[in-house]
């Protein structure tokens, strides 16, 4: 029987793994309401003519966001690296004319809201995947301290090029871009390894 096969069928490890595809479906889902929210902003700067790059605002909320990523033990560049991802899938897709993917049903959809609101909408959104990969980060570390009492090493390239391909297919049902999505996990998965590593070696 191989480590994966064990793993799949230990109870603890099924308890702990279901807790994380909790988290994932949480913010897979926070992760596309931010799409439809920056699809929002970037259609009220266009009305507006305003620059559809970062306010001054924004950069400020950035940086709080980063702060509070932190103060939740998770690593510095962590949280900042997923912003940028997000924010870079976000201009790409704009530019590329896909990011408002109903345009004519735009004008009714903003009529009433102020970038002040949507950006706010946005910062709660940041803070909730903030919240969110702070908790699964929580399990990660029991995880790794479960495999390293029972001697098994942290990667399973197995599972998780399946763990991979499934947020992927979540991702399109979604509407979010399956690049970004796999691009973020990968980024998570970097850190799972680091967390899991640094119990072996502590």
């Amino acid at each position: 029987m191989t480590v994966s096969q064990k793993l799949a069928n230990d109870p603890l490890m099924i308890d702990m793994r279901r807790s994380i595809d909790h988290f994932d479906v949480s913010f897979l889902h926070l992760l596309a309401e931010r799409v439809r929210v920056v699809g929002k902003i970037m259609h009220v700067k266009q009305t507006q003519q305003m620059n559809p790059e970062q306010s001054e605002a924004r950069k400020e909320d950035m940086k709080n966001l980063i702060e509070m990523s932190v103060q939740l033990s998770l690593q510095k560049t962590f949280f900042k690296k997923i912003l940028d991802m997000v924010f870079q899938d976000a201009m790409d897709q704009f530019n590329a004319g896909k990011l408002i993917t109903n345009p004519e049903s735009m004008p009714e959809i903003c009529s009433g809201l102020t970038i002040e609101d949507l950006r706010n909408n946005l910062l709660n959104l940041d803070k909730s995947l903030c919240l969110v990969l702070a908790e699964r980060f929580r399990i990660v570390r029991r995880i790794g301290e479960y495999k390293h009492k029972l001697g098994i090493p942290a990667l399973d390239a197995v599972r998780w090029k399946e763990v991979l391909a499934s947020k992927g297919k979540v991702a399109e049902s979604l509407g979010i871009s399956v690049t970004l999505v796999q691009d973020i996990y990968n980024a998570i998965h970097e850190v799972s390894l680091d967390i899991e590593n640094e119990i072996v070696v502590a």
